[in-house]
């Protein structure tokens, strides 16, 4: 079935290697390639979805013969969404499996933990979904880049949602890690002149009770509400602000509460259903190469992508194509290679040009909603945002 699925998929699929592989084969011969992925934590619903994705191109590109004839050989740990966790992961998946391109982590945070170490043991970090901008301009990226487009445009996209509603009182409340935090400056240099801030709140994701950040937010009698948190935090919040009537404002939140798990709890999703619309990256519409990898995704694992999906995809396959061209395994020729290809380098998530500090230049952003039917709840899709 993913033989076919793999001839399919042609225009997405790696043209197969002619190139020496030994510096990254096992004895066996196979290409060593690794994954942190947050298979348990706060991200665990996101995180699964994003391995998938990885899974699913190693699929295709060993059913069309492998890399020269050789296999590739995945290797997957749990990031269980912790920075500490991500970084002895990432360790063990260099040390002891001796993987010299890594797929992942997902969370800023603990690409942050990992970067110094990825440059100086020559380890290529390609990450689908750390956005944080404080990751930016750091020395380590000639070996850490990202498939996702970061929180500077995302913010940008929040931002206009707001500015277009004409919401003059924001009360921002995201959760006190560098993705929250990061995202919430963006935002608030964006409404300057525009919008005024009337809270300004962090939270601790683990402490699952906001009443009092609520009650301060509810004190402050904002029009709108930026949230940037995760779907463990976020059904509570969702549920104590029903609780405490924080309805009558326009929440606006990011792709991090984006889960069925979300939704699932009722008082979670009757608020947002009622009060919420928020934003995740999304491929382009009308993209060709996105329903294909789309088609392939739900033919594998019978369930939709999710957010990031597509950017582990790319992820892959953008760093074995980097391979492919520089005709070599050295992750210093190949990470330069792969700013080389990364110019409208066409990927599921849409066409991939990297800045020379690795950093995705554009981004499109779905704007999403929550429905009710009947007694279930689901999300859809108001509009899509592009940015550059």
């Amino acid at each position: 079935m993913l033989k076919k699925l793999a001839l399919a998929c042609a225009g997405l699929l790696l043209l197969v290697l002619s190139v020496p592989v030994a510096s990254c084969s096992s004895n066996s011969g196979t290409i060593k390639i690794g994954s942190v992925m947050d298979l348990t934590g706060a991200l665990a619903d996101m995180g699964g979805l994003i391995s998938d994705g990885v899974k699913l191109a190693v699929t295709q590109i060993n059913a069309a013969g492998g890399i020269n004839g050789h296999q590739v050989e995945l290797f997957t740990e749990d990031g269980a969404t912790d920075a500490t966790i991500s970084f002895t992961a990432f360790k063990k998946l260099a040390e002891v499996d001796g993987c010299k391109v890594i797929i992942g982590p997902m969370t800023s945070g603990a690409v942050k933990a990992c970067a110094d170490y990825a440059l100086q043991n020559k380890i290529l970090l390609i990450s689908p979904s750390a956005t944080s901008t404080d990751i930016a301009n750091q020395a380590y990226r000639q070996f850490v880049f990202r498939t996702a487009a970061t929180d500077n445009l995302q913010g940008q996209a929040m931002a206009k949602l707001i500015t277009d509603g004409g919401y003059k009182k924001v009360a921002i409340l995201v959760v006190n890690n560098a993705y929250g935090t990061g995202l919430a400056s963006v935002i608030s240099a964006q409404l300057a002149g525009k919008a005024t801030i009337v809270a300004n709140l962090t939270y601790d994701q683990n402490k699952l009770d906001y009443l009092t950040e609520l009650q301060t937010i509810k004190t402050a009698a904002p029009d709108c509400v930026v949230h940037v948190g995760y779907g463990d935090d976020a059904d509570v919040v969702y549920k104590q602000a029903l609780q405490l009537g924080l309805t009558t404002a326009q929440w606006i939140a990011s792709e991090g509460v984006y889960a069925d798990k979300t939704i699932s709890v009722a008082e979670a999703a009757q608020f947002m259903a009622s009060s919420l619309i928020g934003t995740r990256p999304t491929a382009p519409e009308g993209s060709t190469a996105n329903a294909t990898f789309t088609t392939a995704f739900k033919a594998a694992y019978t369930s939709a992508p999710g957010s990031y999906s597509d950017t582990a995809y790319d992820a892959i396959n953008l760093a074995m194509n980097a391979m492919k061209v520089a005709g070599t395994t050295d992750t210093t020729k190949i990470a330069a290679e792969v700013l080389k290809e990364a110019k409208a380098y066409p990927g599921a998530s849409g066409a991939i040009t990297l800045a020379s500090n690795g950093d995705r230049v554009s981004g499109d952003y779905e704007v999403w909603k929550v429905v009710k039917s009947g007694s279930t709840y689901a999300y859809a899709r108001v509009k899509v945002i592009s940015l550059s």
